[in-house]
């Protein structure tokens, strides 16, 4: 098996980039850059204060609770799960395992010196894709808003993008997915917003500048670093140019500690305020930098422009994009505030000066001013400081042929998000052609079917004072066969409040037909009455110091998890 260099920049690339030591905090030091990006006016101002002091969550996202993610687009195509553009440069990880990607892109495609990511774009069709007929599964699924992919990582947008040449309507389908995705959700009546992981793309393709160092084709360079002058090539034809699409070679932005052999995970960012970078390439690195955060900003700008989405969502890594570290790489901006602004200030002119459109990142200066994204996973506890959401791959978030698929999974952790307050939101991957597995389909209809019996508890809910009772929670990370073994009992409950009841959601039916709901022991006899949501059975209960008795009826009314509404003048403040 070939191995690569790039089993010492993976932990550069993949994870958060640390500064040495002596700047412990750099968005503190590095000066804020405005980026010379015209904005609508209107009261946002394009800082962080602006949007705290301003920002108010608009009503739409707590009513609609549910959300699906369409994380969708080329690197569908390797069928090998996520980030596939990246791994093709990688036969090892810096752990030292072998990556799965490399060897399949050798047998399918090629070799990456030969034939690289740029090479698969062409080969995207989406041939069956049909944004009405999956809107339709969605919206009867139960989401009520969307969160379509505009560009990944690999630094390709997915609609007739006015600063990005390499684009889905230039190469590959030749469609605008963003457009078509748009129609769809305004169809259904559905909020539609857009996610930009683009800020990542400024590093992320750095080990297609490396070449394998054993092998036949040992230091020949990956195409990202290929001299192509002189050369006639189907993307120097089409008026491309690889800068746009891979970046710059950028390792003399990293230092490396000595012996370094791919197991040790000790590395460090050059601290790029002390210097130590060679000023030439810190110059050349910055420089790149500040172009890259012009453009990406033009870039969401356009896209806010041509679709006028209800909201933006950034990737951000451990923080906002171009904040002077991680996707900054030592180079801080307005770009995040900025773009956001555009939006806000755009939405309240469309909308007669009420705003009602969000923002959703995983880190920002202000946390008044945005929702924040929890990915795969969900709080300890309820989490009512901020408006957020768990966002959630079921098996990877690009499409991996073989995923598992198992809907009771879904269910239960919707339930572990919302009982903590927060809203929920899956992506069910879609295959190159852009189709569902039957699987996934399943995975939809048995949403629909658990939301129609069980909707009124979860629709513009909130956490009541606990989030629920029971030892077992769900094991973080995306959807699979872990979630899916996750050994609830009948004693595992959890709890949600909508329109003056309190709704408490059995994880698992007891084989007794009986539950004890211990928050609510006591005698106070002021619970009115308790429905089973799903069927007219009665059910009988009484109130004892050890808890609520619920003697339920015998046949179930749904699967997976079952919700009783329970009533009462002071079942809230029980």
């Amino acid at each position: 098996m070939l191995k690569t260099l790039s089993l010492l920049l993976i932990f550069i690339f993949l994870n958060v980039s640390v500064f040495s030591q002596k700047t412990e905090n750099p968005i503190q030091v590095i000066p804020m850059e405005k980026i010379p990006v015209e904005i609508e006016e209107g009261p946002f101002d394009p800082t962080w204060k602006s949007l705290g002091d301003k920002f108010k969550t608009p009503g739409w996202f707590r009513e609609a609770k549910i959300g699906m993610w369409l994380h969708w687009g080329p690197q569908a195509i390797g069928e090998d799960g996520d980030w596939y553009a990246k791994w093709i440069y990688m036969p090892q990880s810096a752990w030292g395992d072998y990556t799965r990607v490399y060897p399949h892109h050798l047998q399918r495609i090629g070799h990456p010196s030969i034939h690289g990511y740029k090479d698969m774009l062409p080969l995207w069709k989406a041939e069956n894709w049909d944004p009405d007929k999956l809107m339709a599964l969605y919206k009867r699924a139960g989401a009520r808003y969307v969160i379509a992919q505009g560009m990944h990582h690999d630094n390709f947008d997915l609609w007739n993008s006015i600063y990005q040449p390499w684009n889905s309507m230039k190469i590959g389908p030749k469609k605008d997915i963003l457009r078509g995705w748009k129609s769809a959700a305004d169809k259904e009546g559905m909020k539609f917003g857009i996610a930009f992981h683009g800020d990542y793309s400024l590093f992320w393709f750095q080990p297609a500048f490396l070449s394998d160092i054993e092998g036949p084709l040992r230091g020949v360079p990956y195409d990202g670093a290929k001299n192509y002058v002189g050369e006639s090539t189907w993307w120097k034809d089409m008026g491309l140019d690889l800068k746009d699409l891979y970046g710059i070679d950028l390792k003399d932005d990293v230092v490396y500690p000595k012996g370094f052999d791919g197991d040790s995970v000790a590395y460090r960012m050059k601290d790029p305020l002390s210097h130590g970078i060679p000023d030439g390439n810190l110059k050349k690195n910055i420089d790149f930098a500040r172009w890259y955060a012009t453009k990406w900003t033009n870039r969401v700008v356009d896209a806010i422009d041509q679709f006028s989405p209800d909201f933006i969502y950034f990737d951000g890594g451990a923080s906002y994009p171009f904040c002077g570290w991680f996707t900054g790489r030592g180079y801080r901006a307005d770009a995040t505030p900025r773009v956001i602004s555009h939006l806000y200030n755009s939405n309240i002119k469309k909308n007669g000066g009420e705003l009602k459109a969000m923002a959703f990142t995983k880190g920002n200066e202000d946390p008044r001013a945005i929702a924040v994204n929890v990915e795969s996973s969900f709080p300890e506890g309820i989490k009512k400081d901020q408006p957020w959401q768990t966002e959630v791959g079921l098996g990877e978030w690009f499409y991996l042929k073989g995923t598992y698929y198992e809907s009771s999974m879904v269910i239960h952790q919707m339930l572990e998000a919302i009982s903590r307050d927060g809203n929920y939101v899956i992506n069910i991957p879609l295959n190159p052609s852009g189709q569902l597995d039957p699987g996934g389909e399943q995975t939809l209809k048995d949403m629909g079917d658990w939301m129609e019996i069980n909707g009124e508890g979860i629709y513009n809910s909130s956490a009541w004072k606990l989030w629920g009772e029971g030892s077992i929670i769900m094991e973080h990370g995306n959807l699979g066969p872990k979630q899916a073994a996750t050994p609830y009992t009948s004693q595992d409950i959890r709890f949600t409040v909508n329109d003056g009841s309190l709704y408490a959601w059995l994880m698992a039916w007891p084989s007794d037909n009986k539950i004890l709901i211990r928050s609510l022991q006591g005698n106070k006899k002021s619970i009115s009455s308790i429905t089973l949501l799903g069927t007219d059975a009665k059910v009988r209960w009484k109130q004892t110091p050890s808890g609520l008795e619920v003697f339920l009826p015998s046949i179930r009314p749904c699967k997976f998890a079952y919700g009783l509404k329970i009533n009462g003048s002071e079942i809230l403040s029980y």
